[in-house]
């Protein structure tokens, strides 16, 4: 019986801190996971938010080739550049202010503008 007693002794002593260290590593995997999830989420709306400016980019130019303004004005570009400076920063909030008076080249509509796109690939990465 004394024997029991004594080995019960030394297991509670390494259960403390058994339970300690895999309490530990479950909360960095967790604070892992949430890192990771908050940067999906972050690029998720990075991205939409450069495809809706894209998608207004584009309609801009030539109204014979199918646009709907002539360029962009300040009150189109102003909603984006404001939510450009909370997502991104200030660089990208001023290369979406840079387009104002600009029009998209009508003539290859189905090629990718990468004036456009190229401030955002800092922000459109996944290299950590």
């Amino acid at each position: 019986m004394e024997d029991f007693t004594q080995l019960a002794t030394i297991f509670a002593a390494y259960l403390t801190p058994t339970i300690a260290i895999i309490g530990s590593v479950l909360a960095i995997q967790n604070y892992r996971l949430a890192k990771r999830k908050r940067r999906d989420e972050l690029f998720d709306r990075r991205y939409k938010f450069l495809l809706e400016f894209e998608k207004l980019w584009k309609t801009t130019g030539d109204p014979q080739k199918g646009a709907t303004r002539m360029c962009l004005e300040w009150d189109d570009i102003a909603p984006f550049a404001q939510k450009a400076y909370y997502l991104f920063g200030e660089d990208i909030a001023e290369h979406l202010k840079s387009y104002e008076g600009k029009s998209f080249d009508q003539n290859f509509p189905w090629v990718p503008d990468q004036n456009l796109a190229k401030p955002f690939a800092k922000y459109l990465c996944f290299e950590d």
